[in-house]
């Protein structure tokens, strides 16, 4: 998200591949790496100004997939040409919407200083002290909490938690 509109020229394949060698950890990735598949989402033209569309890339390994995430998550801040970009899993609308229903469990967590993940598809990790807790509904982790947020919209997010 967030690389700029035309920035991948003609070889889009070819730029994701020096892009994520040049902004990432390169020990991260197999000597094996590739992108097998990359392009934007293909939606009606942009008018002036409006943020750049979405760029999906596919890699030709799964570690090198795992690798291209963590390493964007250790950095946090990941910068091209001055311009913020993020990296996030490709995921199914289906899985998008059962990971949201977290959205306000996750920014209570958040709150309250408890290390999280989610897990696929939809299963909510909660570090609490020695141990770890998963959550599959937000019920479970709404009770767990202590307050009842089946009500909430649970709107946005859906990013690498």
């Amino acid at each position: 998200m967030g690389l700029p509109e035309r920035e991948e020229g003609q070889s889009p394949e070819e730029f994701v591949e020096h892009l994520i060698k040049q902004v990432l950890d390169p020990i991260s990735l197999s000597a094996n790496f590739a992108v097998e598949r990359a392009h934007r989402i293909p939606i009606r033209p942009l008018p002036p100004g409006a943020p750049p569309r979405p760029f999906i890339f596919k890699v030709l390994n799964y570690r090198d997939r795992d690798g291209v995430l963590a390493a964007a998550r250790r950095l946090k801040d990941i910068r091209f040409e001055n311009t913020r970009i993020s990296f996030y899993p490709d995921f199914s609308s289906e899985v998008q919407k059962q990971r949201r229903q977290f959205t306000a469990v996750r920014t209570r967590l958040r709150e309250k200083g408890f290390a999280y993940a989610m897990m696929y598809p939809a299963r909510l990790r909660v570090q609490d002290g020695d141990s770890v807790k998963f959550f599959s509904t937000l019920e479970e982790a709404s009770k767990w909490l202590g307050s009842d947020m089946s009500g909430s919209s649970g709107q946005g997010g859906g990013g690498l938690a």
